[in-house]
């Protein structure tokens, strides 16, 4: 049978204070096979360390359990003790008697005879390990990384920077994920693109990182440092080196689920002839002959003027811009929601923006909206159903010291509770008088 020694630490108080270290290490020296039991203060310091060297010479032990916090922070520490000791680092094991036991039990007679089967439990397996010796293997110096958000790329580069070659798989088409998604970052509220697109390019370009996107991992087999990853690449039916992101390659893609692409419609031919007309007027606005602008670069100028005109952008009035300007519906749908100027919901006569900055916010600003939203009939970020008014929240105004602030239209106001109903009548009556 093996020669077991059981070394006990108090961990100052963490263990000591509700664990009866004495009375634990006089039960453990009793159990099968334990022919030393000690305890101390710090096993962890340079005369605990001593203390389980000396044993484990002078005792002739075969194997130790250290009974003390969680082997995370000391079992590297304990196991190369044994082996300063002449024992295999690998018949060294911990007892955690610290985060399962002692921090978790108020009374002291429970916990000490919890630990004490922690021990036991350590002890029989410890009474089974075999000394075992490193090897050394071959270790392809390649790297893998699953995933192409900013903590993918991020990673990819500071392997690929550390001189070891890099794979790096996105299975969307382009690396970015969610961050790329975003309009600010927290907490200095820069552009996510600022931050982003750099390292999209850097990592794009980089000699050591081979970048698959559109791809996934589908198996992976063998051992730490030698693995085989097979990964399966979609296709893009795209010359990449080519491609601009224009998204004309939809409407003419032979391989979309659709089994035919039907021909290109004609929305002028649904479109009411008073809307055609303001249509035409503000196209030509800009489609001036002979002055060389394409339909893409006039597309936001255009958009702005139907904006105007309708206080939205309605979906026959898009579709016939791709029409007319022939540019791409996705495109135009791209542009359309994009900036928020433009909105594909039909909006107020009038707007309506509360703004819930800090400033406006501690003066009453929750109120302020809650009383719109009674008085209108509406939530924020919805339109009256006679479409006088559209509801918002901003988050700042830029004059925090007028708060809390409304910005009706053009025009600023600060704003009480009980001034609410006379703004909505106030705006209205101006649209009758100029009616």
């Amino acid at each position: 049978m093996k020669k077991i020694g059981v070394f006990i630490c108090h961990c100052g108080i963490n263990i000591a204070k509700t664990v009866d270290v004495e009375a634990l290490t006089k039960a453990i020296s009793e159990y099968p096979g334990v022919v030393y039991a000690e305890n101390n203060k710090y096993m962890c310091s340079d005369p605990g360390q001593n203390l389980i060297i000396e044993a484990i010479k002078n005792k002739k032990l075969d194997a130790v359990v250290v009974a003390a916090c969680s082997p995370t922070l000391h079992e590297n520490t304990f196991r190369g003790t044994s082996e300063r000791g002449g024992l295999n680092r690998y018949v060294c094991e911990m007892a955690t008697i610290r985060e399962h036991c002692s921090w978790v039990h108020d009374d002291r007679a429970i916990a000490t005879k919890k630990a004490l089967s922690i021990v036991k439990g350590i002890v029989e397996k410890v009474r089974f390990n075999q000394p075992l010796d490193p090897i050394l293997v071959d270790v392809t110096k390649r790297a893998l990384v699953i995933g192409g958000g900013i903590a993918g790329i991020q990673s990819a580069l500071d392997i690929a920077n550390a001189g070891i070659e890099t794979v790096l798989v996105e299975k969307s088409p382009s690396v970015g994920g969610r961050m790329a998604q975003l309009s600010e970052t927290f907490p200095t509220l820069d552009c996510s693109q600022c931050i982003l697109t750099p390292k999209m390019v850097e990592v794009s370009q980089h000699s050591k990182i081979k970048l698959m996107t559109y791809s996934e991992v589908e198996e992976i087999s063998g051992s730490v440092g030698n693995y085989k990853v097979k990964i399966k690449q979609k296709p893009r039916y795209v010359n990449m080196s080519a491609c601009t992101g224009c998204g004309d390659c939809l409407t003419a893609c032979p391989v979309r689920n659709e089994p035919q692409i039907p021909a290109k419609p004609q929305y002028s031919k649904r479109i009411q002839a008073d809307d055609l007309s303001v249509l035409d007027k503000i196209i030509n606005t800009y489609a001036s002959p002979g002055n060389g602008t394409t339909g893409k670069e006039m597309l936001i100028q255009v958009m702005q003027d139907i904006n105007v005109q309708y206080r939205y952008l309605p979906a026959f009035a898009l579709q016939y811009v791709s029409e007319k300007l022939d540019v791409s519906l996705p495109h135009v749908y791209h542009v359309a929601t994009f900036y928020t100027a433009f909105s594909l919901k039909p909006r107020g006569k009038h707007t309506v923006k509360v703004c819930m900055g800090t400033a406006c916010h501690a003066r009453g600003a929750p109120k302020i909206l809650e009383e719109f939203e009674r008085q209108l009939e509406i939530p924020h970020g919805e339109t009256t159903k006679d479409c006088m008014y559209t509801l918002e929240t901003v988050n700042c105004l830029g004059c925090c010291a007028l708060g809390p602030v409304v910005m009706i239209d053009d025009d600023y106001h600060s704003v009480s509770t009980s001034m609410v109903s006379g703004l909505i009548k106030k705006y209205a009556t101006v649209e009758v008088d100029n009616g």
